[in-house]
């Protein structure tokens, strides 16, 4: 009778682990308990950005700031061979906080059928006083889906950069099939931001194209700046200082908040900011930082505010993250995920008005976090560079000990619920299942 009824556990482990897609998704007022990190993988060169296939391969592409994209495979392994090496015409340096590099990268939705994917790095090339320009290109990948093949490259767009930093990178595909592009100022001066003819400190929306031939983009018809003089219609939104990382939000069962693009922008000398993107809106700076006004003569009331500003007695960089919509942890759900570079985490709360709250997320320690799949945070000083999310919804963390491109002090956490039971390893799940129904099986012949 034992054996059954563990058996009847662990099918009810798998079910709800392998079901994690059916689950309520809709946002909760729970306030979330200390929670624990789940080392995925490490050995990592300042991983940027996080990408999952939907193609129940369970692998995920890790994107290094040097220029490589690893594979991990479904046990979180990391494969020797990369998915792309670009390293040869990608432009940083050993200098910890250099913010050249690869910078992003998405997977095209449809990328199961066509294998398409963008990526968006620093150059050598370019005519701007910094001398090197960004660029937004799409490659595909080979018949092996873990391998892209270099020579598919083709350039989307090219941004002269003025100098190494803000540079942004971003890569986006909304709810509305288009491509978001973040772009920083570049420290390009006082007005680049708002100036709707640069492209420098913007969030901008193509609609790129799959042909071989021909524009590698075309211009939606509803972007806001669509036909107007001395204006480019790539532009979306602007008034950014280095709106380095943004998500767009999946919404709940019953689509809200589907669509929204949040953006952490990081700040000057004063103040961070957390911003839903809008539409041909002018988002503050360099007239404003935070809440504060810059330029008397440019802080009009046409400025978008930010839902959160923090100051630099709190943090020096905001890395910006998704709204969670997964299903481990239900006291997170519909809850805004942010961090400060530091390695402090947060949350933001929706209100009924529209306002936001916020507070700091707990990470427990070892008599919170208690098993080898549940890590507290422990006294590392671990450098917090962005955030990833698998196919479900759940979310990770990139961090690193030490933020220069070269070295390999990078790993990836998965936040995890010390109180779920689907905090074990799925895979270790499956494996016991299949060992006791092996058992079972040959019970009778013993």
């Amino acid at each position: 009778m034992y054996i059954y009824a563990v058996l009847f556990f662990l099918v009810a482990c798998s079910h709800v682990t392998l079901g994690a897609k059916d689950c309520s998704t809709s946002a909760t007022s729970e306030t979330p308990g200390c929670l624990c990190l789940q080392e995925v993988v490490g050995g990592l060169k300042n991983p940027v950005a996080m990408l999952q296939p939907d193609d129940d391969a369970g692998r995920f592409f890790i994107v290094e700031q040097i220029g490589l994209i690893r594979v991990t495979d479904s046990s979180g392994r990391l494969l020797d061979q990369s998915f792309l090496n670009i390293t040869s015409k990608v432009l940083t340096s050993d200098s910890p906080g250099d913010e050249r590099g690869l910078l992003g990268a998405v997977l095209d939705p449809q990328f199961r059928q066509n294998g398409y994917f963008y990526v968006y790095y620093s150059t050598r090339e370019g005519n701007g006083g910094g001398g090197h320009k960004s660029v937004l290109a799409r490659l595909q990948a080979s018949n092996d889906r873990n391998q892209a093949d270099p020579g598919s490259e083709r350039v989307v767009m090219e941004i002269a950069q003025p100098g190494d930093r803000n540079n942004g990178g971003q890569l986006l595909f909304g709810a509305d099939g288009y491509l978001y592009v973040s772009v920083g100022d570049g420290g390009a001066g006082a007005h680049t931001a708002g100036n709707t003819s640069s492209l420098l400190g913007k969030i901008l929306r193509i609609n790129v194209t799959t042909a071989d031939s021909g524009p590698p983009y075309n211009i939606p018809q509803d972007n806001p700046f669509v036909g107007q003089a001395n204006a480019r219609p790539e532009v979306f939104a602007y008034g950014f200082k280095n709106p380095w990382r943004c998500s767009v939000d999946k919404g709940d069962k019953e689509g809200v908040g589907r669509g929204r693009v949040f953006c952490g922008d990081v700040g000057n000398s004063s103040y961070e900011e957390i911003s839903i993107i809008s539409r041909g809106g002018n988002h503050g700076w360099p007239d404003r930082e935070g809440h504060t006004c810059q330029d008397p003569s440019g802080c009009d009331d046409d400025h978008v505010p930010p839902i959160h500003v923090y100051s630099h007695d709190e943090g020096i960089a905001v890395i910006g993250g998704p709204v969670y919509r997964g299903c481990y942890i239900p006291s997170l759900r519909g809850k805004y995920l942010y961090a400060d570079y530091t390695g402090k985490l947060f949350y933001l709360k929706e209100q009924q008005n529209g306002s936001w709250t916020n507070a700091a997320l707990c990470v427990g320690d070892n008599s919170v976090c208690k098993t080898s799949s549940q890590q507290s945070w422990g006294a590392a000083n671990y450098f917090i560079l962005g955030f990833g999310q698998d196919v479900s919804g759940e979310t990770y963390l990139l961090t690193t000990l030490n933020p220069s491109a070269s070295q390999p002090l990078g790993k990836v956490f998965k936040i995890v619920d010390p109180k779920s039971p689907v905090s074990v390893a799925p895979a270790l799940q499956l494996s016991a299942l299949l060992l006791l129904i092996t058992l079972l099986f040959l019970k009778d012949f013993i």
